[in-house]
């Protein structure tokens, strides 16, 4: 097995040099291309960056983004994809976990870092690797013995989520376990050299990790879709078309928002021939819609945390799913251990019995970085009934096993939910929220029905105010939908919130 993912970048450089390995809608960079632009910017960042250290890009996706993450890898660090539209302070927090000595930041967000505090030193994603550039024998010289260090353990990059006490929490990924879920991920799908794949997710959202490692494992051609699309079904659809795509790995929320604003009924996406959608449930009228508009296609429902290496279950759909009909999560990946645990810590075998989602086998991440204790909570060690044992994440999520040998999602453990596509702590809002001067008591609850994060609090702050202050704290999907204040905050008899009497508030 390749034990680096430059090894794969390299062999599709090779076999197909001259073919478009990735396109923003401006800009586009064959195989070629891409591996020498990465090389450059791994060479200038060699003096610079220790083995193992962490990189933040601060940029929005783009062919030079992605050049600059493969770039990172070269000189033997690891990546963290930051957007740019993130609040200041929340970039603080995530460069605070990093610890990180340099940031890569296209130059029109460089007042952001200076909002976030930021003091170590900044490289322009622009610029940097072009400064000086060595003739390629030089540069592959300079990096060889990068390389030959290289382990499948190295770290690969990092995805923050938010955590329960407000601060983001860093999950980091290895190369290993990428490579492992890739092989996989590729041969269950069939994903080939012939697939334009088209990504939606950003590159800090890990949905985004399929779409770049599928195509540069394979050799297929990564078109980025800009976020301002989706803001106009039409436009995107058009540009769908255009670059006649075959595979959508999406978010659910991104295909809501298509079928939602009636986009199929304008143009039907012809060339695509695979549709596989991870992030939340899939709501069945939505699904419809898509079957409706590419009988031919093929759909599939895939689950799993970031901290599993994007998913570690899946279903084909396999017919047409009436309204109230559950859409199973499927079976594991290969070398994948899927189980439920019950509340006493032992696995449930049982049909129809709810238990915690738990995960073990290959691509287990490597914990959340520089957070040792979240990271022994989680990631623990199980001991089966004969004895057997074998390092597992514990999701948070429950499931149960259907008569038809299915797992089914039945919901979160805590109240962690799953809203326009992220993992979100309502802790972690409440955290922001409760900050606030003039807020007294606060609790934030998500209406499924409504699929919005409803803000509850007690004090005298002005809601307009306080919306104007997360935004100052939170990306905004995490900022609450709705605001309601109380005149005192319901009480369970042990002194704690109610959440079940403040979600009765909702009707």
């Amino acid at each position: 097995m390749k034990k680096n993912v430059l090894e794969l970048l390299e062999r599709s450089a090779e076999l197909y040099p001259e073919k478009n390995a990735v396109e923003d809608g401006g800009e586009k960079r064959s195989y070629r291309e891409l591996r020498e632009e990465a090389e450059s910017i791994g060479a200038a960042l060699s003096g610079r960056i220790k083995r193992g250290e962490p990189v933040a890009i601060l940029s929005e996706k783009s062919c030079r983004t992605l050049a600059a993450m493969f770039g990172v890898v070269y000189a033997g660090g690891f990546y963290v994809s930051v957007s740019p539209d993130q609040p200041s302070d929340r970039v603080r927090r995530i460069l605070a976990v990093l610890e990180s000595r340099t940031v890569i930041a296209d130059s029109k967000y460089l007042p952001l870092l200076t909002n976030a505090g930021y003091e170590g030193r900044v490289l322009d994603l622009g610029t940097v690797g072009k400064e000086e550039p060595l003739p390629v024998e030089e540069r592959r010289a300079l990096l060889a013995p990068i390389r030959e260090k290289a382990a499948e353990t190295d770290l690969l990059y990092g995805i923050f989520t938010s955590g329960s006490t407000g601060n983001p929490k860093g999950v980091v990924v290895s190369h290993g376990a990428v490579i492992r879920f890739i092989g996989h991920f590729t041969e269950l799908f069939g994903i080939t050299e012939e697939d334009r794949i088209a990504n939606q997710a950003p590159f800090d959202f890990d949905v985004s990790v399929k779409d770049i490692y599928s195509a540069i494992a394979k050799g297929a051609s990564l078109v980025l879709v800009q976020r301002a699309l989706f803001s106009t079904p039409p436009r995107l659809l058009d540009y769908l078309e255009e670059k006649k795509v075959t595979n959508l790995t999406w978010a659910v929320s991104a295909l809501c928002l298509v079928s939602g604003l009636k986009g199929l009924d304008y143009k039907i996406p012809a060339t695509v021939k695979r549709i596989l959608f991870s992030g939340e449930v899939m709501p069945v009228k939505h699904l419809r819609m898509w079957q409706k508009a590419l009988p031919d296609c093929a759909f599939v429902n895939l689950y799993g945390p970031s901290e599993i290496t994007c998913n570690c279950t899946y279903y084909r759909i396999g017919h047409v799913f009436e309204d109230g009909e559950k859409i199973p999560i499927g079976i594991p990946f290969p070398k994948r251990h899927v189980f439920l645990m019950g509340e006493d810590g032992r696995q449930i075998t049982d049909m129809n019995v709810s238990g915690e989602i738990c995960v073990g086998g290959e691509s287990l991440s490597s914990g959340y970085y520089n957070d040792p204790e979240q990271t022994a909570e989680k990631f623990i060690t199980f001991t089966a009934e004969d004895g057997s044992s074998e390092p597992i994440y514990k999701t948070g999520d429950l499931g149960y096993l259907g008569e038809d040998g299915n797992l089914y999602f039945d919901g979160r453990k805590d109240f962690q939910i799953k809203h326009m596509g992220h993992r979100i702590e309502l802790e972690g809002i409440d955290a922001t929220l409760s900050a606030i001067e003039g807020v007294v008591r606060c609790c934030t609850i998500y209406d499924r029905e409504k699929n919005r994060i409803v803000a509850f609090y007690t004090g005298d702050a002005e809601k307009k105010m306080i919306r104007a202050q997360m935004k100052e704290k939170l990306p905004v999907y995490m900022i609450p939908n709705k605001w309601i204040r109380l005149e005192e905050m319901p009480l369970t008899k042990n002194g704690k919130i109610d959440r079940k009497a403040i979600a009765a508030e909702l009707g």
